[in-house]
């Protein structure tokens, strides 16, 4: 509970016994809203992947000039932050590529 609304209704019921009461009342209350909240959360996301449903962003397809750039980049002519601005993407997910790559070479 916001200080503000605690000092108001200390205010109003004049009795600290009484409001210390309505005050765990209300905090046991956001409690279980919040735990019913999760719990319907996790329920939803269990269905939806046991439906198939992709969740999540999709990922990025390579572009066309990967292969070229890829090329580029084994042969160290160009730097990997350098490839990722050419084909337009994070470092990270030009990195994620090469590695993928290099696993369906080997």
């Amino acid at each position: 509970m916001l200080p503000e609304n605690e000092k108001r209704l200390r205010q109003l019921c004049q009795n600290d016994a009484l409001a210390d009461q309505i005050i765990e009342l209300i905090e046991e209350d956001t409690r279980c809203r919040r735990a019913e909240i999760a719990q319907r959360q996790t329920e939803g996301l269990k269905r939806a992947r046991e439906m198939g449903t992709q969740l999540g962003r999709p990922p990025i397809k390579r572009p066309r000039k990967f292969s070229s750039v890829y090329l580029a980049f084994s042969n160290h002519e160009i730097s990997a932050r350098a490839a990722s601005q050419r084909l337009g993407v994070s470092p990270g997910t030009f990195k994620r590529w090469v590695v993928e790559e290099e696993q369906e070479n080997a």
